[in-house]
């Protein structure tokens, strides 16, 4: 259960559906459910499916989106009991309808889920296959930690058949508490990979007129960004361009980055034209918050900026310390290492980067990941 629209692995979940279809199994990605008392407030974009029958979307020939409907958001419900339940007795009709669309028998479902709060959705099949993949930290994004959502994870452990942990530190930190658990990883599609490494690719206009060195970001501007630390680098690299591109989600924590110079945001760009930026950087960056969020984290980001063979910086997400130092430098969010880092990673040479960072990358594709996961779990689980 994910909210689909904004959920970064969603070429992750095609590749499982490739993966499986030779099992004679399909995958369904399940929308989180709405909820009729909040959906006006919390996602107003989707209050029509709020009427008629849940959504069935065929998305490949064995990916399906469904988007049911349920009693009252989880969110609410994870402290009461009864609600739980509520929500279970409402799911199991709609997925039941939805066997009956789909003209399939759920028998042995795999319920991959993402958060403790789904927790009770071990519960929605008697003989499910439970499986809960830990993609980042359950902290807040300033690595708060929220004591409810602790107790959940404890209380579901047992439920849980297989625990996927996209980082090494993740892995350490929850892995022993479960009966099984595994890496699972980030990575990227094969068309994804080959677009980022093709040849033939221009530079994007707008950036490439910025006069180089051209240090990039790609996503979504937020405070999830160090802005004390960015604002400090960027002050003090008045010979360098900082480059910001994708939606400013938070407009005031960036208002005083944008009077800089050498600071540019570029706004939004279609996601076809990311190869054609990532051309353009002379190297990445990645300054996020120092804290218990992203120190766990192993980001999608990382595995595009390698496969476009641009090195990088980081804060400090001990997951990357495994790869090249040459090619992605992780220091701690003091603004005279990060310039130190930056002055070193530009003079590395750029062919040499690319050969590191596609090496890298190609060893991250997710429709080999998923055929080996679904094959180690085939011969673990007997299924």
């Amino acid at each position: 259960m994910v909210d689909w629209p904004v959920f970064m692995r969603r070429k992750m979940v095609y590749a499982l559906a490739e993966a499986v279809k030779k099992y004679d199994s399909i995958v369904v990605a399940v929308n989180r459910p709405l909820c009729p008392f909040t959906t006006w407030l919390r996602k107003p974009d989707r209050i029509n499916e709020l009427f008629g029958p849940s959504k069935i979307e065929k998305l490949s020939d064995n990916l399906f989106l469904f988007s049911p409907k349920y009693f009252v958001t989880d969110m609410i419900t994870r402290h009461f009991e009864f609600l739980n339940y509520m929500n279970l007795m409402i799911l199991r009709s709609e997925f039941g309808r939805l066997e009956g669309k789909l003209k399939v028998q759920i028998k042995q479902p795999i319920v991959w889920i993402y958060h403790p709060v789904q927790g009770y959705l071990t519960s929605l099949y008697p003989n499910s296959l439970n499986l809960m993949e830990v993609k980042d930290n359950y902290v807040d994004l300033y690595g708060r930690s929220d004591n409810n959502v602790d107790e959940l994870e404890r209380r579901f452990r047992p439920y849980i058949d297989l625990l996927l942990a996209t980082s090494q530190k993740s892995l350490k930190k929850y892995g022993p508490n479960y009966k099984t658990a595994w890496l699972s990883g980030n990575g990227l599609d094969r068309n994804t990979y080959q677009s980022l490494t093709a040849e033939d690719i221009e530079p994007y206009a707008p950036i490439k007129k910025i006069s180089a060195p051209r240090i990039g970001y790609t996503g979504i501007i937020s405070d999830r960004l160090d802005w004390k630390l960015v604002k400090s680098v960027i002050e003090k690299s008045a010979d360098k361009n900082f480059i910001f591109v994708g939606q400013v989600a938070d407009k005031e924590a960036v208002a005083e980055v944008r009077q800089l110079p050498n600071a540019h945001f570029i706004g939004k760009v279609p996601h076809e034209q990311i190869p054609a930026v990532l051309k353009a950087f002379d190297l990445g960056w990645m300054p996020y918050r120092d804290n218990r969020f992203f120190r766990y984290s192993n980001p999608l980001k990382f595995y595009e900026f390698a496969a476009a063979g641009i090195p990088m910086v980081s804060s400090n997400m001990e997951h990357l310390n495994q790869f090249d130092r040459d090619f992605v430098r992780v220091v701690a969010n003091r603004e005279d290492l990060w310039i130190d880092a930056i002055k070193s990673m530009l003079a590395y040479d750029r062919g040499e980067a690319l050969e590191t960072g596609r090496a890298i990358a190609s060893g991250f594709i997710w429709e080999d990941m998923t055929e080996k996961l679904v094959e180690q779990i085939r011969n673990h689980f007997y299924i």
